[in-house]
Parts: structure tokens; sequence; C-alpha cells
């Protein structure tokens, strides 16, 4: 274990290897020179290793000095990182806070959180962009990334919420109409709505566990906005598959009617994702633990 000796040793080390002496050391310590060549000193015996050749005018790093050096330089950086860190946990959160988020769950989970988050922090400016783009945190400036499905592996630190929940449903005129489909196979007989993503312009491929399911679903209409999916179940025209946070509420006012529950699968996740060193900002962390927390209660 690294006794407050030791690391006293390493700390006069370092700043004799920086400054070329023991005397300039001591004066960027506080300390005398004499106080840091036998820090050094006492350093080098309990290693069994030379790391300064001494003269009466320099001092000369030995290359098993210049090892060590390189090692202390990362320790003394990381003892000042936490040292910050910790500095920060007494700060108030407060600041501008860039924000992306998915159009449809930004609407209807993260808007209807965002008044009791800015009673919560008044002194954190929010901007916030709805959009469905898939965003480059680093290049775009961003604190704070909503993400959903899969993860990539990446540098960047995330917070798994829950999962991302999908919904089979269509209107109930439409079901009384064309009947209820009792397996996936079934939907080739039906008109299916199909959302198609903004990077890809791709419609999306329904997810369904295994199954009767041997060719993908042909889709009879596309669009390209989650809540006109919605309303197209709404008016009659046909099935979709969408979020649970944008049915949820037209299937329990009966609205819209869930089918074939038992095979729709989720998509990956639901993720708050962020640069590791932005967590250190105290309106970083408190959106995400409050964002976190209100996520999960509104969607599980």
């Amino acid at each position: 274990m690294l006794s407050i000796e030791s690391l006293s040793g390493l700390v006069a080390f370092s700043a004799a290897v920086e400054t070329g002496s023991f005397a300039a050391a001591g004066r960027k310590l506080g300390l005398s020179a004499s106080a840091v060549g036998k820090a050094v000193e006492r350093l080098e015996t309990r290693l069994g290793l030379r790391l300064l050749n001494r003269t009466t005018r320099s001092l000369a790093v030995t290359g098993e000095g210049d090892v060590l050096h390189r090692y202390v330089v990362r320790i003394l950086k990381d003892l000042q990182d936490a040292e910050q860190e910790l500095h920060l946990f007494h700060k108030a959160p407060r600041g501008r806070l860039k924000i992306s988020v998915p159009t449809v769950i930004g609407r209807k989970v993260v808007m209807p959180a965002l008044r009791d988050f800015q009673i919560r922090f008044p002194d954190v400016t929010t901007d916030i962009s709805l959009d469905d783009v898939k965003v480059d945190i680093i290049e775009g400036g961003y604190d704070v990334v909503l993400r959903l499905g899969e993860l990539d592996d990446s540098t960047l630190s995330a917070r798994r919420i829950g999962p991302h929940t999908f919904i089979t449903c269509a209107s109930p005129a439409y079901l009384a109409q064309h009947g209820i489909p009792q397996d996936p196979a079934d939907l080739h007989k039906h008109c299916c709505v199909h959302y198609r993503f903004p990077t890809t312009g791709r419609p999306e491929v329904w997810a369904f566990k295994p199954s009767r399911l041997t060719k993908p679903i042909k889709p009879a209409i596309i669009l390209n906005d989650g809540e006109a999916l919605a309303s197209a179940a709404l008016s009659g025209l046909g099935i979709i598959q969408a979020p649970s946070y944008l049915v949820r509420d037209d299937i329990a006012a009966g609205r819209l009617q869930a089918i074939l529950a038992d095979y729709t699968e989720d998509r990956g996740s639901v993720s708050l994702v962020w640069p590791a060193m932005s967590a250190r900002a105290p309106k970083v962390r408190a959106f995400i633990d409050f964002m976190a927390e209100r996520i999960f209660a509104t969607l599980y």
C-alpha cells in the first residue's frame, strides 16, 4: 500500500525532475532543498534504485527515474482531477446544458418533466434539440443525449434506463372490419403502416419473437413522423408498431387496441449518453439523475 511518506517522496521527486534542482523544487513545494533531497533519498532507498544523479549544479534523471516519473505524472494528475471533482459536489448546478432528444419521446416524456427540473435547478438553462437524426455528441458539443435502441461501442458514458418497449396496435374499428391477427404471419393480409428512419431513409422492420413470420412484412404506408404514425392508427388506416410511450394513453382510453402482445419484442434500450468528462459538471449530473428517475417512472 502507498504510504503518506511514499506519496510525499513521489511529489518531491516529480518536482525535482520538473524544476531541475532540489532548491527550485523546494520553492515550488514550500520546503527546504534539504527536505526535498531527503524525501527523494528515502524514496530511492525504499525502491532500491537510483532515480536521480546529483552534481553540485544540477540533477540528471536516470533511466529508472524517467520510467517512474511518467507514472508519477499520471498519478498526481488523477489525484488533482479527483480533488477538483469532489469540490464540484459542493457547487450548485448552473449554466447552459445542451441536450439532444428524439422527437416523440422528447414531446411525450422529457418535456412534461422539464418544468420540475427547472423548478429544482433554476440556475440551469436547458438548450434542447428534438431531432430523430443521430447527433455526434462530441462534435455537436452536447452535454447529454437520449438514445433509443442498441448503443454503439464507444468511449462515451451511458446509463441504461430500461428497455425500449414497442406495442403492435390498431383502432378497434379497423380490427372489427379486418379481423384481429393471431400471429405475425397474419399481418401479410393487413394494411401495415411503417415508420421511415431519417438517417437511412428505410422503413423500419417490425420486431417479433420467433413465430411463423418467414418473410418481412411489406409496408402499405410509410411515414417519417412518429406522431403521424399514431394518427394513422387512430383514424383506422391500419396496424402500426410503435413505442409504448406513443400509444399507451390511447390504448388505456380504448382508442387503440394492442395485438400480438406475446410476439412483439423490445428494441434495445432507452439510455442517457454523455462524454465521460462531462459528468463532473454539477448541471450534467443533476440532469442525468433527475431524468433517469423521471423517465423510468414514466415508462415503467
